[in-house]
């Protein structure tokens, strides 16, 4: 297995970004020539998606250059209240569980036609809701390891 340095590994993110943005572009097509058919609803939900993750491989290049530039980004701010930062941090996960409670609620009751694609779609806010989630523990572990 490769091991990568910071700034390989931030050329690497930038890298498969660039290639990403290709994809973008026949996302576009593809949802344009769709339209506002329900085939169309699905996927600009995955060019959405797309564009997030582009931007997250941007995001994660940066970060990573700035640590390789000495900049303490690993740290939360020295004025931060971590008592308030882990109550609101807690009160979102908790939003989140709800959130995949109640859209796993609402698939049993989906009938007819719209069914697939309202079903498609709540699983998608369940899978959405479990990543946030699991971005959530993250910065709550964060907060309480410093």
């Amino acid at each position: 297995m490769r091991t990568y340095s910071q700034e390989s590994l931030a050329d690497e993110f930038e890298r498969h970004a660039d290639q990403e943005g290709h994809i973008l572009a026949e996302y576009r097509v593809l949802a344009d020539d769709l339209g506002d058919s329900a085939a169309g609803v699905l996927v600009n939900q995955i060019l959405t998606d797309e564009e997030v993750h582009h931007l997250l491989l941007r995001t994660m290049a940066g970060w990573l250059r700035a640590q390789s530039l000495g900049a303490d980004t690993m740290k939360v701010p020295q004025n931060a209240n971590r008592t308030e930062l882990l109550r609101r941090t807690r009160m979102l996960q908790e939003h989140e569980r709800e959130t995949i409670e109640a859209c796993r609620e609402l698939q049993p009751r989906l009938s007819g036609d719209m069914a697939g694609l309202l079903g498609t779609l709540l699983e998608v806010l369940i899978l959405d809701s479990e990543k946030h989630e699991k971005m959530l523990r993250a910065v709550e572990r964060i907060l309480t390891s410093a």
